[in-house]
């Protein structure tokens, strides 16, 4: 069972781990403290230890941003009052008639790692301590299950409005991406989907394990050092086996929503040892790609965590926190084993999002700095 400063510890690491996604904290924070009001519990469970049998279903939200014109024509739609969340879990269990056994988050971030957490402890159940990615992605498609070759459907998809779906089969899940972006798009950028129901014995080898037990000790070290004057930045490179990568001044934030995404850049200018560089991020929904003086530097599957300097509090580029000259660390991560894949390279490399960049691992790349 975990504590209260073991979820405030968790919520501050994922929303580093998160890329700049992962979903936002004002989704979590309600959550948290829904549980808390109900008396529940939050109660992690190692991936070898889900029976072999029994079922784990992936709970979270799908979405980004959408144009005017779509805000506009939802104004006057009543939305329900039940979490979607909790429906689409339900609708699902419906459809396969069997309760499961635990839940599972898409990826670590704020807003998509509660979400399971919150419909496991509302239950009674427990959350696998395990995502499937190792950080946040934009797709659902992005996936260690789909690496796997675990299928996406049935799927069940609820909009903040109560439109219902299942989904039994889709052709792949690229396809099924496409039709729960569409219904996030058309709800105004957001639906909750319940998805991949999936065996105990199939799972352990389809996730990155222990990833929330181990989120919830990088936001422990960053805590403890801010209690004891030290660096936070230097906490969460050490504790995550991390890289820094940059340090400097934001020059320039762009951002367009669209699509049910957020797509844009930040460019940074340097400063102290990173003097006369920039280096330029290219995120979608989460930091993906990054140039160091024009010249291809870190990217998916390897993490970008962009952080506040001197707080060392992972920055988001859904809202404001890319204030022109704000000062920011730029750490760097390997992905896990899995994204190293021939597979895994085909789904989550840069060459998936259009940039005709090879990837190179960030080990290689962090010699050179």
């Amino acid at each position: 069972m975990l504590g209260k400063k073991d979820v405030d510890d968790l919520l501050r690491a994922t929303k580093i781990l998160g890329t700049g996604g992962g979903g936002e904290m004002k989704w979590a924070r309600p959550l948290v403290e829904e549980v808390y009001a109900k008396q529940k519990q939050f109660k992690l469970l190692d991936p070898k230890d889900v029976p072999d049998e029994e079922i784990v279903i992936i709970v979270g939200a799908v979405g980004g941003g959408v144009s005017e014109e779509i805000k506009k024509r939802l104004v006057d739609l009543p939305r329900i009052k039940e979490r979607p969340e909790l429906i689409a879990k339900k609708v699902l269990t419906e459809h396969i008639k069997k309760e499961p056994y635990a839940y599972l988050a898409s990826e670590l971030g704020a807003g998509n790692t509660i979400i399971p957490m919150y419909v496991a402890a509302m239950t009674d159940s427990f959350t696998v301590d395990a995502d499937c990615c190792g950080r946040a992605k934009p797709e659902i498609s992005i996936s260690t299950t789909n690496v796997q070759g675990l299928p996406v459907t049935p799927l069940a998809i609820v909009s903040p409005f109560g439109d219902l779906m299942i989904l039994k089969e889709a052709i792949d899940d690229s396809r099924a991406e496409d039709i729960c972006r569409y219904m996030a798009m058309v709800s105004g950028g957001i639906c909750s989907v319940a998805r991949c129901p999936t065996k105990g014995k199939d799972l352990r080898e389809a996730v990155v394990p222990r990833s929330i037990s181990e989120a919830i000790g990088i936001g422990k070290h960053i805590r403890e050092a801010a209690e004891k004057g030290e660096s936070p930045t230097e906490a969460l490179i050490k504790a995550s086996n991390g890289y820094e990568l940059f340090h400097g001044k934001v020059k320039r934030f762009e951002r367009k929503e669209e699509g049910a995404f957020v797509r844009g850049n930040i460019k940074i200018t340097g400063i102290e040892n990173y003097k006369q560089h920039e280096l330029n991020i290219w995120f979608k929904n989460e930091f993906l790609i990054s140039w160091k003086d024009e010249t291809p530097f870190v990217t998916c599957p390897d993490s970008l965590y962009v952080v506040d300097a001197y707080s060392g509090e992972g920055l988001s580029c859904w809202g404001e926190d890319f204030q022109k000259k704000r000062e920011v660390m730029v750490i760097g991560r390997k992905a896990h084993e899995l994204w190293r894949t021939e597979k895994g390279l085909q789904l989550f490399s840069p060459r998936h999002f259009g940039f005709k960049i090879e990837y190179t691992p960030i080990e290689r790349i962090a010699r050179k700095v």
